[in-house]
């Protein structure tokens, strides 16, 4: 059929023609006049599109295009084709009379007369859905596989808790094509019903700040359960949506979402860690693939916040140990610091006490010195005084030789009197001396205790 036409249309009868189309029961035939209005139409193409030959005839074949490829344009280029090149040849998604597609491979060969000029088209259409399909599913098998690898080994490298959890959502929002994508704590407030937003990926975290927390809802409630994967094609239709009063659906201003697809991460201790939550304004963008890529991210996630979360702990028990050994140094070395400065007040205690008692020892020695020096004062003193009033006025020698022993004695006196007071500890009476005076008459007295054999020279300071 790939070949082209060089028989006559002449030769063959409408009912024969006809038969030909027919004859292909798994190949769409479809005969174009050159603007492309369809002139023919065979079995095969009724049971690959729908439409019978009575409703196709006079149409043009545009009208089994989807819109939003370019019709007219894929048209007019594949049969610029077969008029320049003897064949024109198109792929792609085709249109159903029910509304379904088929991924269809088109080959468009021209029909010549017995003169060789082109009188119109075949096209041969060849229904490659199955084969299509099963490379896309590849793909994105592929890719979701790519996706997963990729952010494996990304968690393998990651133990900030933070960085794990925007991981797995960014990865989650690829891998689903969701428009967005949130992880919630399963942490539970003083009501019992809140969860801790956590991280938001393919919008800004403003969407949310102005919404609560969202709550122990019947749709929800699954995921932070544990329960398994909850997906909806149009989770405004599901019979849990709505029970959120005050609410009944998505509070005012919040994303619109028809799409739902939520999965609970799971710690290997059986720990409901929270729930990852992708969303979609269109209807039907998740399926089977969507929901079982997510469940093994949601493992890998689990892995790695576990691993994170252990990873965070001994950090902290380690910064803990550091903080304690420290305050244990600290305490250590304050601790000898005070036993330093006890010890050096316990010596200067001691010393201080060994100079007391050493003082006390002088004291009591000094005191039972001057006493007994002072009794024998006294019989010097007053033998001295008896001896002074006796002595006749005109005897001056003797009499200055008396008063100037009476003057030492006096003085020897006033000094046994002090040497009493710092024995007994009194306060001393300072009062003001003459010290030329005081050492001129100390000097007279040495003069006549040691004698003419010795030379006293006195030298006295202005003043004193």
């Amino acid at each position: 059929m790939g070949r082209q036409f060089t028989h006559s249309v002449s030769d063959f009868s409408a009912e024969r023609l006809q038969q030909i189309l027919d004859s292909a029961v798994d190949t769409g035939i479809i005969m174009l006049d050159l603007e492309g209005i369809i002139t023919g139409w065979s079995k095969g193409a009724e049971r690959l599109l729908g439409w019978s030959q009575t409703e196709m005839l006079g149409q043009t074949l545009v009208a089994i295009f989807p819109p939003e490829d370019g019709a007219a344009a894929l048209l007019a280029t594949e049969l610029a084709d077969a008029r320049s090149k003897g064949k024109g040849s198109g792929e792609g998604w085709r249109l159903q009379k029910d509304g379904g597609r088929i991924w269809a491979v088109g080959e468009t060969t021209p029909i010549l007369n017995d003169d060789g000029h082109i009188i119109g088209f075949v096209k041969i259409l060849r229904d490659r859905t199955e084969q299509r399909e099963t490379e896309i599913a590849l793909r994105e098998r592929t890719r979701a596989l790519e996706i997963l690898n990729r952010a494996g080994a990304a968690l393998a490298r990651e133990n900030d808790l933070e960085k794990v959890v925007q991981l797995v959502t960014d990865a989650g929002v690829e891998l689903t094509g969701a428009q967005f994508g949130a992880f919630f704590y399963n942490l539970v407030n003083s009501a019992g019903e809140s969860y801790l937003l956590y991280t938001l990926s393919g919008v800004a975290r403003e969407a949310f700040s102005k919404f609560p927390m969202p709550r122990n809802t019947e749709v929800f409630a699954p995921t932070f359960l544990g329960e398994g994967v909850v997906r909806s094609d149009d989770i405004t239709k599901d019979a849990r949506y709505g029970k959120n009063a005050p609410h009944h659906g998505m509070p005012e201003g919040h994303l619109p979402v028809r799409s739902y697809l939520a999965v609970p991460v799971i710690s290997r201790t059986g720990e409901v860690i929270g729930g990852l939550f992708f969303g979609h304004s269109d209807v039907g963008v998740f399926d089977e693939s969507s929901e079982s890529g997510l469940a093994g991210l949601a493992g890998e996630a689990a892995v790695a916040m576990d691993n994170a979360r252990l990873f965070e702990a001994a950090q902290r028990e380690l910064q803990e140990r550091r903080r304690a050994e420290a305050a244990l140094k600290d305490l250590n070395t304050n601790l000898e610091n005070m036993v330093k400065q006890k010890t050096d007040e316990l010596t200067r205690n001691a010393e201080a006490l060994r100079q007391a008692q050493k003082m006390e020892a002088i004291g009591q020695l000094t005191g039972g010195v001057a006493h007994d020096f002072n009794n024998l004062l006294q019989i010097i003193v007053g033998n001295l005084d008896t001896l002074l009033r006796n002595l006749p006025e005109e005897s001056g020698r003797f009499r200055r030789a008396a008063s100037q022993a009476m003057t030492g004695a006096r003085r020897a006196a006033a000094l046994t009197q002090r040497l009493l007071a710092f024995a007994r500890r009194q306060p001393l009476d300072p009062k003001p001396i003459d010290a030329n005076s005081l050492i001129r008459g100390m000097s007279e007295i040495l003069h006549r205790t040691l004698g003419e054999i010795f030379q006293i020279e006195v030298v006295l300071a202005a003043g004193l």
